[in-house]
């Protein structure tokens, strides 16, 4: 059954998942930390040829939906998580080897909200999107927390993805974007998935705040939006339209960056 492309009259609904789909996610992810994900396999070199693979983690879930809702552009959080949380929009690349963009590659993404917190019987804050001919994809979302506890260890903020070229000609990459206050590469030197492999500085989201939606002051400590980044810019303005028009009444308070790079 072809899957029903999401429009701007139903970003991100919460529909729900199956038990059988969280069966088949304990499941999976049970095999993939195990086996996967060992830390041997990443002290071997099985895992983590690509500098920007990560380990996937516990909690994905198989069977997302898309969130595309134009062509390089998607939502990933509803209209009630972005009032809460407040907007951050994603601005992600994915390309060659060589640098050359790869269009409509496919991002299996999932996140916690700003609290720390996953989902599992929504799909909330989980779906597919796909990068333009460019090779980018604007997803509209909000900022993932920490979460975790002193004892049994802490994770910093972050996106997971899964990225995939339709085409197969390049490897796919399991992967994690972090968020960190201040764009403090620091931060992720206290996350609890280093047991598995080292700090990987790279695979830190860039962000910028916009402090004219945020009281004049910068979002989560994150450097000033330069005012000669038109491009940026101009990608907000159409956003922050677009919140308006949904009925959010709040408007993109930063941006984050990361490229990404699949290999042969």
């Amino acid at each position: 059954m072809a899957q029903v492309q999401p429009t701007f009259a139903d970003w991100a609904p919460p529909t729900g998942t199956s038990i059988v789909t969280r069966l088949a996610s304990f499941v999976r992810s049970t095999f993939v930390m195990l086996i996967v994900d060992n830390p041997l396999a990443w002290k071997l070199g099985s895992r983590g040829q690509n500098e920007k693979a990560d380990v996937e983690g516990p909690f994905f879930m198989p069977g997302a939906p898309s969130r595309q809702i134009d062509d390089g552009k998607a939502v990933l959080a509803s209209t009630e998580y972005l009032n809460k949380y407040g907007p951050m929009l994603f601005v992600f690349e994915v390309k060659d080897a060589k640098g050359e963009p790869i269009p409509n590659a496919d991002l299996d993404w999932w996140q916690a909200d700003s609290d720390g917190g996953y989902y599992f019987a929504t799909w909330t804050l989980r779906g597919k999107v796909k990068t333009d001919f460019h090779g980018r994809v604007e997803v509209l979302s909000v900022r993932p927390g920490d979460y975790g506890h002193e004892i049994i260890g802490r994770r910093a903020g972050h996106i997971h993805l899964i990225i995939s070229d339709p085409s197969g000609k390049h490897k796919q990459l399991t992967t994690q974007a972090y968020v960190c206050p201040a764009n403090d590469v620091g931060h992720m030197h206290t996350d609890a998935a280093n047991y598995a492999r080292s700090v990987r500085p790279g695979n830190m989201c860039t962000g910028w705040s916009i402090p004219a939606a945020n009281n004049g002051e910068r979002y989560w400590n994150l450097p000033e939006l330069a005012a000669d980044d038109l491009n940026t810019k101009e990608r907000v303005s159409w956003w922050n339209a677009k919140l308006k028009e949904k009925g959010v009444d709040r408007e993109v308070l930063a941006v984050g960056q990361q490229q990404f790079k699949l290999s042969i």
